[in-house]
């Protein structure tokens, strides 16, 4: 441990840190849904739910490439809160897909979009508290 330790006091109220921490939770879950999803055969993968996929990474990307010259996403743009509600849309499109297919590739797919809409509250409270600097 380092001499002096962490003050995590200078850090929890530091927006930018949690946006670019959850910026990257959301990416790198991202990066693991769409592996999965692509290890899924052919007849699992539905048009209602290649959409949902499609759509879902195309609002990240966008996203990510709208970002400031500091790497912040832009939180007051349209495509953030489409971006939340194709995440919030998934819960009964992979709960349709985990009917069909019991697969440990669904499960882990399913997982994955979970833990992407979990992380959707999160978005939210960055919005609402959105601090320019």
């Amino acid at each position: 441990m380092s001499e002096g330790g962490v003050d995590l006091s200078q850090i929890r109220g530091d927006w930018k840190f949690h946006m670019d921490y959850l910026t990257n939770a959301i990416t790198q879950t991202m990066k693991r849904q769409m592996k999965f999803w692509n290890e899924l055969p052919g007849g699992a993968k539905d048009g209602e739910i290649d959409e949902f996929v499609t759509r879902q990474n195309s609002l990240w990307e966008e996203l990510i490439a709208n970002a400031d010259a500091n790497g912040t996403i832009p939180t007051q743009d349209t495509s953030y809160e489409q971006f939340i509600a194709v995440c919030r849309n998934a819960r009964s499109i992979c709960g349709t897909l985990e009917s069909r297919d019991e697969s440990e590739v669904v499960e882990e797919f399913a997982e994955a979009c979970r833990q992407t809409r979990a992380l959707c509250d999160d978005l939210e409270m960055m919005r609402d508290q959105r601090v320019d600097a």
